[in-house]
């Protein structure tokens, strides 16, 4: 049997007044097709004449080209961030059509005398600094822009964001960060965009909550009085939040950069806690809301994680740049590069006598303060003196634990430091020499974060899985685990 014609069988060629069979019923039917379709036809071209086919338009600035600038200008250019690097601030219309102190940002309808597509084009583009360059469509939208005069319709009001924290998750969060109390009797969890106050015991656990998308970190002051959590919103802001662990009330709040920041560290006083951020500086945040935060820029890309040392002297400072530093905490400046990694820095420690790092593919390396930061010695004399590479004078290598790493620890007394692979493994070391003294093999896995208590007894480890799991050190007895935040139960 033959198909049924699909043209025969639409509702244009259905007619309940044309009936018939042979040869006779069929030429009725056709002229019938063939009128209806010259009507549809006409009504079609109609349209067409009464609605013609729009003209290329101009990018918008609305729509194209403030997206662009905020998310990868802003963060260096915003006069209400103090950061308006050579003179040009993009907070305002008035402020952009200023220019800076090159001049005019752009000149209308001449993309090729225009600064802002001379600093983002070529090979290696000046701008964004410490950034991925633009991509292609996005340059050639902004050439576009320019060359069609640079108007600019409608100034976006940007509208923050309201995060909402659920009364129960569908889905367990991942912890990113986790943090003992100096006492040990509490276990504080980063959990998205709130704190997890977890206690050892069988105590309820309690929740605050923040304004930012993430939290990338969680840190306990050294007398315990104040807890700071470090994070923020992707392109919109960095902030640093403290709060007091006693009552969960909100002491203070500091927004610092147009981007997430990463992991910190309280000083040994207590009185500033400093943090890495995408910029590639180390910011100094006192806890005291009236004094200036301070920062530096040390890393030619995103700062992962900061330390002091013991004595408040010196700031650890590792990175996406692969590089491990050392800088004077009082003024920023840089002391030395001590090493560059064959990956990404992701976790930096400090006891008295050296640095630590580990890197994402697995290297632990400590770093000895006096040889690192002492003068640059040689070899020879005259013409024919040469640097001596000092690195494997002052490097002091642990176990390569052979896998990507995400995250490490080290004790309140800095005897103690603890590692993370991403198959859920934790190693603990003897920081003195170096010397595994323990093993847990299977924690949940990925393991994102890990934290120590004061004297190393005891290690916390935060999954991507969203559970928190607490062991005993050195025999690896699991003490406590738990999903520190509420979650819905499956279905039966």
């Amino acid at each position: 049997m033959m198909p049924r014609s699909r043209v025969n069988n639409s509702p244009l060629c259905r007619s309940s007044s044309v009936e018939g069979a042979g040869a006779e019923g069929a030429g009725r039917r056709s002229n019938v097709v063939w009128k209806r379709t010259l009507a549809w036809a006409g009504f079609f071209l109609a349209m067409a004449n009464f609605f013609p086919r729009p003209s290329f338009a101009a990018p918008s600035f609305e729509r194209d080209v403030f997206p662009i600038l905020r998310e990868n200008c802003s963060g260096c250019h915003s006069k209400a961030e103090k950061k308006a690097k050579g003179g040009l601030s993009l907070d305002t219309r008035e402020q952009m059509l200023n220019g800076g102190e090159d001049g005019p940002l752009f000149v209308a309808g001449k993309p090729n005398e225009s600064q802002l597509l001379k600093m983002i084009e070529g090979d290696k583009p000046e701008m964004p600094k410490k950034q991925t360059p633009l991509r292609t469509e996005q340059i050639k939208l902004l050439r576009e822009w320019v060359s069609a005069g640079a108007a600019i319709d409608v100034w976006p009001v940007v509208i923050d964001r309201k995060v909402v924290i659920p009364a129960v998750y569908r889905f367990a969060p991942p912890i990113d960060s986790v943090a003992f109390s100096p006492d040990g009797t509490t276990v504080a969890a980063a959990c998205r965009s709130e704190i997890a106050l977890a206690p050892i015991d069988d105590s309820p656990t309690r929740r605050l909550a923040t304004d930012c998308d993430q939290i990338t970190c969680v840190q306990f002051s050294p007398d315990g009085t104040m807890l700071a959590a470090s994070g923020g919103s992707p392109a919109r802001f960095g902030e640093v939040c403290f709060f007091d662990p006693g009552d969960g009330r909100i002491i203070s709040t500091r927004r610092l950069t147009r981007d997430t920041l990463f992991r910190g560290d309280f000083a040994p006083d207590g009185k500033c806690f400093a943090v890495g951020a995408a910029d590639g500086a180390v910011y100094l945040v006192p806890t005291d809301s009236t004094a200036a935060v301070r920062s530096s820029e040390l890393h030619s890309d995103w700062v992962l994680s900061v330390a002091y040392s013991p004595d408040g002297k010196w700031i650890v400072s590792g990175g996406r740049d692969k590089a491990t530093k050392v800088s004077l905490a009082q003024t920023g400046s840089l002391l030395a590069t001590v090493d560059m990694s064959g990956d990404m820095v992701t976790a930096v420690a400090s006891d008295a006598l050296g640095a630590i790092a580990l890197s994402r593919k697995g290297d632990l390396i400590g770093y000895d303060y006096k040889i690192a930061l002492s003068g640059v010695e040689v070899n020879g004399s005259g013409n024919g003196a040469v640097p001596v590479d000092k690195r494997g004078q002052y490097a002091r290598n642990y176990e390569t634990q052979g896998i990507d790493s995400l995250a490490m620890a080290i004790s309140g007394d800095r005897k103690t430091i603890a590692v993370a692979t991403a198959a859920g493994e934790i190693r603990a070391y003897r920081v003195a020499d170096r010397v595994r003294v323990a093993t847990i093999a299977k924690s949940p896995a990925p393991v994102y974060s890990l934290a120590l208590n004061m004297n190393g007894s005891r290690v916390a480890a935060g999954s991507k899985s969203g559970t928190l799991s607490i062991y005993a050190l050195p025999t690896g007895e699991r003490i406590k685990s738990l999903t520190p935040v509420p979650v819905m139960q499956a279905k039966k």
